[in-house]
């Protein structure tokens, strides 16, 4: 799973023409922050957006952020996964005007609370799926069970493929920020399904 984790990459494309918007474009692999130069956006990106990611593993915290420009139909989001001793959180922030996303990137806290909500829990390297009886109690607002496999692990070379069963916050396969991957192939399966509720 931490190599999953560790692979994520954002697809991100960096234009800069046009009389709009001025955002603020730059990446860190290192913290919730990066400094780069404002670029005038396209005049059909009408917002800009800053996308931070945390990987929380063993109370260790390591973050990703990218701020770049953003299309009108874009929103503010939270993505969470949680797995074993790995939580995976990513957070969209939109912002419309001139370098507003020249802070930092946002981490929501996460509410650790269990909810009653159970999934099956499970991780296989180098495999289409993973079946087990074994569950996890989901905490918070991760209320829905998560089921991928394909491309989604990354060696520091190559990516290859592994599966997990998981809990997440989100309600259908459309919602997951790399739902463009499972259209393209390279995400095999990607299900949201209810949980396993003791009520």
């Amino acid at each position: 799973m931490n190599a999953f984790l560790t692979g994520v990459i954002f697809l991100v494309a960096f234009t800069a023409t046009g009389n709009s918007l001025d955002c603020v474009h730059c990446y860190s692999n290192d913290g919730t922050d990066c400094s780069g130069e404002a670029i005038t956006c396209t005049d059909d990106m009408t917002h800009c957006r800053t996308i931070t990611s945390e990987i929380m593993q063993d109370g260790d915290a390591s973050h990703q952020v990218f701020k770049f420009c953003a299309e009108p139909e874009e929103h503010s989001w939270i993505h969470r996964e949680e797995l074993s001793t790995t939580v995976f959180q990513l957070e969209s922030q939109i912002c419309n005007t001139d370098n507003c996303n020249q802070g930092p990137g946002q981490i929501t806290p996460r509410d650790n609370t269990p909810n009653g909500v159970k999934c099956k829990h499970c991780f296989e390297d180098h495999s289409s799926d993973c079946e087990t009886e074994e569950t996890r109690e989901c905490t918070g607002d991760m209320n829905k069970c998560l089921f991928m496999s394909g491309l989604l692990c990354y060696n520091g070379k190559d990516y290859y493929d592994c599966t997990h069963r998981i809990c997440t916050n989100i309600a259908s396969p459309e919602q997951h920020p790399f739902y463009n991957d499972f259209v393209s192939g390279d995400i095999k399966k990607l299900e949201v399904t209810e949980g396993i509720s003791d009520a």
